[in-house]
């Protein structure tokens, strides 16, 4: 017969029981999770159509390892991203998550006994919108048997490629990058929001996957232009180092220009010489313009700036992407969010410096202008470190680093060597102009470098009249400025321009490419600000021997519009910048902002360079002219040449996003911004200075010319 259980005895069994049941579930559960996350980072696990049959085998062979705990197969594994649902952004979500594994982990490890290697590939996800359907969500994982998934697709030539979500996974190296594009299409599948169905196409490419044998087989080797470009680089360092000990141990004291001609000029590369020239705190220039150091080089700092907000925001340097979009939306940040008028500053000194020197040499030289060597000098003084900079960028650039995005600096330096002729004329916002976002829009500071020498080239037909028929050279310059703003504003009427780059606005973002090419980088756009500096400067020239009184009424008005024009055009896009509660932006806005507000920026820093050369300037004149700005302001052309480069490669060096926060934002700033001015520090005494010495040795001039740079 049955023996009967009491209640007790079960109750005691259960409470024995329960630890053991539950032990044996979460040892259930952890081998799902541990197959869970295997899965996701390593697609190429599971069977899918288009991938090789080796991938597959290599594939297993790795999860066998990886079961087994060998301590390659875990690195391998630690090293991979995971393919999770919520890295997937639909509908133009801000909230693009990045997964990118553990590059020098993956790349690291190179077992014996097994015929791969860890290879580090990057996927980007896109949506390709198809039909619509019912109200029906698809599983994430459902799998894709559509064909266009798996189709091979070139790597997007676009900074947008930066911006869709990307998971870096660590796989064998005899899987290709098609392997793992189908493996990934085909796990992702299809999903419906909102009534569309959409489709997550992976998108990647051999200039992506990473492997050891492949980054020092790129390094390893240097072609004939690379080699030439070190050699000429190795020479000039010898040079330089010759000189320097012969003006420290050999030189005596007799001048230097009683000297053979050969010792002169080789005393011109001099670190000796040119440091002491660099670090000098006394002003080189005759007529007091002194507040320019400061307006230089807080400028640059400024664009600086600028720029590290931008590659913050475009390209994957943070977790927090949303964060930081947010942040462009406050009031205070708005000098960095709507900045790019800034360089405008450059503009503006750059035509007031050329005004106010040749203005002088006119009359030195009674009304004579020698445009030959009025353009044999500006070429003389910019091309040198801009040469080097860009024999750089267009050779070894690619060989300083590595990365999970290194593709985008190789590929900047391909658009730069093939661009070298256009660049080293300043014709290249002309020939062969780029899309604003491709990375083959390789060297980003020089479409400023053409604008600037193009409008040089021009600048004569209003600075000698200016000198030589003041009321005509006044109606002439005025009425070619209007003229140039009458053609920016039907430009923006024509072709519905944006009034400037707004990142917040996605309507207005996705035609920056046009608005680039018609206006940010059109000479004949940017001019106006260039041209308020040449009648600037031949202001200051007419008046640079007598001081101005002006009453103090008119004084505190000059300083109030120039304050409210310029805070009219830091915040005239404030109210404009949330596309959801404003769609459309005024008419009227846009083109007299977008037409007007590079101009307006001119006028307001032209106010302050007048007052504080005329005396009105009190405390932001002392403060403007401060000694030590001289140094840094010599640099600056050189900050202005390196700095976006250098951010670029710091941004495709990455391994890891950071958590953006002001803190870390604000000290990584400084960071980078002290180390360009230390590399052009060494630009400057190696490049830069030694020929501006030369210029000036076989190319003297009775008075002490004032250089006309460019920042």
């Amino acid at each position: 017969m049955p023996t009967t259980r009491s209640p007790l005895f079960f109750l005691v069994v259960s409470i024995f029981n329960v630890p053991i049941i539950n032990g044996l579930v979460s040892q259930i559960a952890d081998i799902r999770l541990d197959e869970w996350w295997i899965d996701s980072s390593l697609p190429t696990a599971s069977a899918a159509p288009n991938v090789s049959e080796k991938c597959l085998q290599h594939t297993q062979q790795y999860l066998t390892a990886l079961r087994n705990r060998q301590s390659w197969a875990v690195k391998m594994y630690e090293s991979s991203g995971r393919l999770v649902e919520d890295l997937i952004h639909i509908e133009g979500s801000s909230d693009v998550h990045h997964e990118p594994g553990l590059f020098d982990g993956c790349v690291s490890v190179q077992p014996d006994g097994i015929p791969f290697k860890g290879q580090y590939c990057t996927v980007f996800f896109g949506l390709k919108e198809e039909k619509s359907i019912g109200d029906h969500q698809t599983d994430f994982t459902t799998p894709s048997d559509n064909v266009e998934d798996f189709k091979e697709l070139a790597p997007n030539e676009s900074l947008s490629n930066y911006q869709t979500p990307s998971v870096g996974f660590c796989l064998p190296s005899t899987c290709s990058a098609r392997d793992l594009r189908s493996a990934v299409a085909h796990r992702v599948g299809h999903r419906t929001i909102k009534d569309k169905n959409f489709s997550i196409v992976a998108n990647s490419h051999e200039t992506y996957c990473y492997t050891h044998e492949k980054i020092h087989a790129n390094g390893a080797t240097f072609d004939n232009l690379s080699l030439g470009v070190l050699l000429v680089f190795c020479a000039l360092g010898i040079t330089v180092i010759v000189a320097t000990l012969y003006d420290v141990w050999i030189i005596d004291d007799r001048k230097t220009s009683q000297k053979p001609f050969a010792l002169q000029m080789l005393h011109c590369f001099s670190a000796k010489k040119n440091c002491t020239t660099l670090f000098s705190t006394e002003d080189d220039l005759e007529d007091s313009l002194s507040c320019l150091h400061g307006v230089r080089i807080l400028t640059t700092c400024w664009i600086v700036l600028i720029h590290f907000a931008g590659a913050s925001t475009f390209l994957r340097l943070s977790y927090n992407k949303k964060m930081v979009l947010q942040n462009s939306l406050r009031w205070e940040f708005q000098f960095v969010a709507n900045g790019l008028f800034g360089v405008d500053t450059f503009f503006l000194l750059s035509g007031l410096l050329v005004s106010f020197t040749q203005m002088r040499q006119l009359d030195l030289n009674r009304g004579y202008f020698n445009l030959k060597r009025f353009y044999v000098r500006r070429y003389m003084r910019l091309t040198p470190v801009y040469a080097a900079v860009l024999a750089f960028l267009a050779t070894l650039w690619p060989y300083i680093g590595t990365g999970p995005d290194w593709h985008f600096v190789q590929r900047i330096s391909k658009s730069v060597r093939e661009n070298l002729w256009a660049q080293m004329l300043y014709i290249n916002n002309y020939v062969n102009p780029h899309r604003f976002t491709s990375p083959a829009y390789g060297f980003a500071e020089s479409w400023y470098l053409a604008c600037d020498m193009q409008m040089f080239w021009i600048s004569p037909l209003f600075i000698y009249p200016l000198w030589r028929w003041k009321r005509v050279g006044l109606i002439w310059t005025v009425f070619c400025l209007l003229l140039f703003l009458g053609i920016s504003a039907m430009t923006f009427i024509i072709y519905d321009l944006p009034p400037t780059i707004i990142w917040l606005r996605s309507s207005e973002l996705s035609r920056i490419d046009v608005y680039s090419q018609l206006h940010y980088m059109e000479t004949f756009a940017r001019i106006p600000p260039y041209m308020i500096g040449i009648l600037l400067g031949w202001l200051l020239h007419k008046t640079k021997d007598r001081r101005i009184h002006i009453n103090r009424s008119l004084i505190a008005t000059g300083w109030i519009l120039a304050a409210i024009i310029g805070s009219l055009v830091t915040y005239g896009i404030y109210p404009y910048l949330d596309e959801k509660t404003v769609p459309v932006i005024n008419p009227f806005v846009r083109v007299s902002y977008g037409a007007l507000h590079h101009s307006a920026w001119a006028i307001t820093v032209g106010w302050i360079i007048f007052a504080c050369t005329h005396g009105y300037g009190g405390i932001i004149h002392r403060f403007l002219s401060w000694k030590l700005f001289l140094p840094f302001s010599r640099l600056s052309y050189a900050v202005y040449l390196i700095h976006f480069n250098f951010i670029r490669a710091y941004a495709s060096h990455l391994r890891k996003p950071f958590y953006f926060t002001e803190l870390i934002f604000g000290t990584t700033y400084l960071g980078i911004l002290m180390i360009a001015f230390l590399i052009s520090f060494v630009v400057s005494v190696v490049v830069e200075m030694p020929f501006l010495n030369l210029d000036k040795l076989l190319f003297p001039n009775k008075s002490r010319a004032l250089e006309s740079v460019l920042v």
